[in-house]
């Protein structure tokens, strides 16, 4: 079923790209195709539970560097179901996927080189986005889990949101690790899915990047507690 998403999407987006880059330099349109199929893989699953939480916490407009934790390759697509579109900032080496990598090229998603001098200079290419209120997704760990926890948060969408004074959106996930566990394309059918989104965080409020981070990264932790406990407790 995911393959042919895949496959029903770049039909669908190749024309869609090449009829309106003329007039998109944005790409706004490529990308609401491709987030639309990735809605479909969540959405269209009978056994997957999905719960969003926090919503009145986004602020259309506002300059906005989304960051979250990182867990499955059902992130994308699970974030895909927010009311609100974004552009994602990925390693390099999703975009050397064929079909995956070609839509998020035609979606004007940002590529950067981790471990090259050039990737931070890299990741300010997003800052046009940022400067038309469109929001930036961005992954802080870098790769997903690999055993369902946290790991430390990298410097670049702090950076990125200190130095345009943005705000940063946190967003906990809960749930997709056990569906589709990193390394595989092997799923489960059934399970509980939750985007709990955090209210935002002003920049300008911290001294600096490092600050920024260890505050925002302790708001996703803790709120990821809170979401295990509340599925392990008794009766739930």
């Amino acid at each position: 079923m995911y393959g042919l998403s895949f496959l029903i999407s770049i039909l669908i987006t190749i024309p869609a790209f090449v009829l309106t880059v003329p007039f998109d330099p944005y790409r706004r349109i490529p990308n609401y195709l491709f987030m639309f199929f990735g809605q479909l893989m969540v959405t269209q699953n009978p056994g997957w539970k999905r719960t969003i939480l926090g919503l009145e916490n986004y602020r259309p407009g506002e300059n906005t560097v989304v960051v979250a934790n990182h867990l499955s390759f059902l992130d994308m697509p699970l974030m895909a179901t927010l009311p609100w579109k974004m552009k994602w900032v990925s390693k390099k080496e999703i975009f050397e996927i064929p079909v995956v990598g070609w839509l998020m090229r035609m979606a004007g998603h940002v590529s950067i080189d981790r471990g090259s001098v050039k990737a931070f200079e890299s990741l300010r290419t997003s800052q046009r986005y940022l400067e038309k209120g469109i929001p930036v997704m961005i992954f802080p760990e870098g790769t997903r889990s690999r055993d369902g926890s946290m790991k430390p948060f990298k410097r670049g969408a702090f950076v990125l949101a200190m130095e345009g004074n943005h705000h940063i959106l946190p967003i906990a996930i809960h749930g997709t690790f056990n569906l589709m566990k990193p390394d595989t394309w092997r799923l489960n059918l059934r399970g509980n899915l939750i985007l709990s989104i955090l209210p935002p965080v002003n920049s300008v409020d911290f001294e600096d990047f490092q600050q920024l981070k260890d505050h925002v990264h302790g708001m996703i932790r803790r709120e990821v507690e809170k979401l295990q406990a509340s599925e392990n407790a008794p009766g739930v």
